[in-house]
């Protein structure tokens, strides 16, 4: 799964970035997309994923679509919580999705195969 299209296009911006890092979870990656431009973050996505059955899908998600922070916790049968989020700007916004998901992984993780066991 691709969290960022816009950062797979063959014609990708230079100053547009995707990378994924493992956290201390078996399975379970940070996905990280942004843009950049004169030093300040022009968007970005934020993604802690999971694998089961052999797929990567998405647990929880910081992200600016729509023109603000939010966080989209996912749930499995396909629907997603948005909660705004204030920061003073872009750049907190990301560092905190990074934090928060590299500190939490294990909690966010077992919520959602919480929610995946009431199905």
């Amino acid at each position: 799964m691709k969290v960022c299209l816009s950062c797979d296009s063959i014609f990708a911006k230079m100053n547009e970035r995707e990378f994924a890092f493992g956290t201390e979870l078996s399975g379970v990656i940070i996905r990280v997309c942004f843009q950049k431009e004169h030093g300040r973050i022009l968007w970005f996505v934020v993604q802690l994923e999971i694998i089961l059955d052999e797929q990567w899908l998405p647990v929880t998600r910081y992200d600016t679509a729509h023109g603000f922070i939010h966080r989209d916790d996912m749930r499995p049968n396909g629907e997603q919580f948005k909660s705004p989020l204030l920061f003073p700007s872009y750049e907190d916004g990301m560092n905190f999705a990074i934090n928060d998901l590299r500190t939490n992984a294990a909690w966010h993780v077992e919520r959602y195969k919480q929610w995946k066991s009431q199905n």
